[in-house]
């Protein structure tokens, strides 16, 4: 997760969101979470205030 720096009230809506879905955080700007669709609607709005997200999904092979 990337936004501009101007926008830190943002930011931290957005922290609060992804720990209002329960979301670990991994490191910094890197979230973990099994609420697709949450992530989905956060991730969309943070594209929408001109930052960047990408949703990677976990797939366990063997």
């Amino acid at each position: 997760m990337t936004l501009p720096r101007e926008k830190h009230a943002l930011e931290k809506k957005i922290n609060r969101e992804l720990r209002k879905i329960d979301a670990e955080m991994l490191q910094f700007s890197l979230w973990k979470s099994e609420k697709l669709d949450e992530l989905l609607r956060i991730a969309l709005t943070i594209r929408n205030f001109g930052g960047s997200a990408r949703i990677l999904e976990e797939k366990f092979i063997f």
